[in-house]
């Protein structure tokens, strides 16, 4: 598998954990955290890369679903 690229990581970082923070602070941190869950992880830090795109997405359908 191919490596991602520093910057890549770093922009994936950003949005996550902006869509993170927008969920946190709307429904609460348990919600934000238990999208982190499904994906086996506690955040953005143990994430596993090929789950950056599904984990964004679950957070922003969440942030956008008011």
């Amino acid at each position: 598998m191919k490596q991602m690229k520093s910057s890549d990581r770093k922009m994936w970082e950003t949005n996550i954990e902006n869509a993170a923070s927008t969920v946190a602070a709307e429904y609460g941190n348990a919600v934000a955290k238990s999208v982190f869950a499904r994906y086996g992880a506690h955040g953005f830090y143990d994430l596993a890369p090929c789950n950056y795109s599904e984990v964004f997405a679950d957070l922003e359908q969440i942030a956008n679903d008011n």
